[in-house]
């Protein structure tokens, strides 16, 4: 059990950050609660940024230092100061600022099982999805869910806590603080950045896990991207279908990213898309790729300018290809935290995916995923708002790393070690237990028992999106047998 946090500083303004806050506040046991955005407004990943540069900015450091994509800053030696604009300092494009959202883009689960216990969703469907999936869809647009989490900072003066525009460059340790070294992004004819510190008992990073792409070590890769600016992209950089019209198109991974660009770019492409995959998708297998006008192609082997080639594992190559988009996923970039450092994607030393084993003033929420996104993030932010505000106690130092050795054993380094599927339950519950009830008086947020209905209702979810798949496979073969009929009669007629 913690005592004495006072100041606790929120890194992030996003779905994360938006629940850390609220249940922060109403634990009643803080002087000070600041929240630091590097953006403009709140809504984290859902915030859309129209354009991103062609070129996939430093794609060598990429591949071989992915913990390294989004570096740390030359900080101003004496503070407070003011420093002119930097492309090294300000670049959306080198400090990955810019978000991963495209114009269609729609939840990936359903608003009944992504909302906050107390927060549900509007029922505002956009037209594409009530298209897709009926009038009753569960999922929502980017721009719904990116108000909704606006609202959960515009209530009870929460906005007031917000630090807009402001990067924090620097979290250290000193003594029994966390001393934050912070920028200021200012508009206007004297455009300047300005800097100095603040102080916190404690900090709590929510700043999400989709900044810097993963690229995969693929020989010839950078070479492709350095003489073919454009050629080589992540799907961060995806917006819409529009770029890609009559280009032959490879997409890389059998993500969610990987199927919605697929699907999203199907009617605009010189077809068929080349989708590249390791393996199939572990939720929904082969289906999102078993379409007439998609050919599944194994692992890529190798790239080269010459022809604009691709070389797959199967002996095959394609050429003259335009475009190649690696949906495979995003590393850990915490630049700004020398005291966590990222190892084979993963922060390794942290125990139920959120307290520092060293040090737990140092928290972190929304790292997991494979599931219940963003419901799992309420459970999380309360177990840390009743630690800091010292009513719930960790256990020992033995037990916390045996929690990890365990969870590697169970699930593996690095990515897969931060999927909850399918062991929902266990990890809800968990929380739930550490965090306890509100103490008397307390108007803390009281977190549920884990209910069986909330997997259904996702399980349920799911095949809705299969059933899509295959109806649009449906569509697609009949649409392609009657050309080929048409086709048939028509030297028929052309000699009648």
């Amino acid at each position: 059990m913690t005592t004495n946090i006072k100041r606790v500083a929120v890194i992030g303004a996003g779905p994360s950050a938006g629940i850390a806050v609220d249940a922060l506040a109403k634990e009643q046991a803080f002087d000070v609660i600041r929240v630091f955005e590097r953006k403009d407004q709140a809504g984290g990943t859902r915030v859309f940024t129209p354009e991103l540069e062609p070129k996939i900015p430093s794609l060598q450091e990429l591949i071989k230092q992915p913990q390294n994509g989004d570096i740390q800053v030359p900080i101003p030696p004496q503070l407070p100061t003011q420093t002119p604009k930097s492309t090294q300092v300000n670049s959306h494009q080198f400090r990955f600022s810019d978000t991963p959202m495209h114009e269609h883009l729609e939840s990936n689960i359903g608003a009944s099982v992504m909302s906050f216990t107390q927060e549900p969703f509007p029922e505002i469907i956009s037209k594409r999805s009530r298209a897709q999936f009926g009038p009753e869809s569960p999922f929502r647009h980017r721009e719904t869910v990116r108000k909704w989490i606006e609202a959960l900072f515009n209530r009870n003066g929460y906005r007031d806590f917000i630090e807009f525009s402001t990067t924090v460059e620097l979290a250290e340790k000193v003594g029994d603080e966390w001393v934050l070294t912070l920028r200021k992004e200012t508009k206007g004819a004297d455009e300047k950045d300005f800097w100095w510190q603040e102080r916190f008992d404690a900090i709590v990073v929510a700043t999400g896990h989709y900044n810097v792409p993963f690229v995969p070590d693929i020989p010839g890769l950078v070479e492709l991207n350095e003489k073919i600016p454009g050629l080589v992209l992540h799907s961060k950089q995806y917006r819409n279908p529009e770029h890609y019209r009559g280009k032959k198109v490879v997409v890389v991974g059998a993500s969610v990213s990987s199927f919605d660009i697929v699907h999203d770019i199907l009617s605009v492409v010189k077809v068929p898309v080349y989708a590249s995959l390791r393996s199939a998708n572990p939720v929904f297998g082969y289906t999102p790729f078993t379409h007439p006008e998609i050919v599944r192609k194994p692992v890529i082997t190798q790239v080269s300018v010459e022809n604009r080639t691709v070389f797959f594992s199967d002996g095959s190559k394609l050429e003259d290809v335009d475009h190649i988009i690696f949906a495979t996923g995003y590393s850990f970039s915490l630049p700004f935290l020398p005291s966590a450092k990222v190892v084979n994607r993963r922060i390794p030393g942290l125990y139920l995916h959120i307290f520092k084993q060293d040090d737990p003033t140092l928290t972190f929420i929304g790292g997991t995923a494979g599931g219940f996104t963003f419901r799992v993030f309420e459970w999380q932010a309360v177990a840390i708002s009743r630690f800091l505000a010292g009513r719930a106690s960790l256990p020992s130092l033995d037990v916390q790393k045996r929690w990890e050795q365990d969870r590697l054993a169970i699930a593996g380094d690095g990515v897969p070690f931060y999927k909850l599927a399918p062991r929902f339950e266990e990890y809800f519950e968990a929380l739930r237990t550490f965090a306890g009830d509100p103490s008397p008086g307390v108007p803390g947020r009281i977190l549920p028992k884990w209910n069986p209905e909330w997997l259904s209702g996702f399980s349920a979810i799911l095949d809705k999106r299969l059933q899509s798949w295959k109806d649009a496979a449906a569509v697609a073969e009949a649409r392609l047998a009657e050309e080929a009929v048409e086709k048939e009669e028509q030297p028929i007629r052309a000699k009648l």
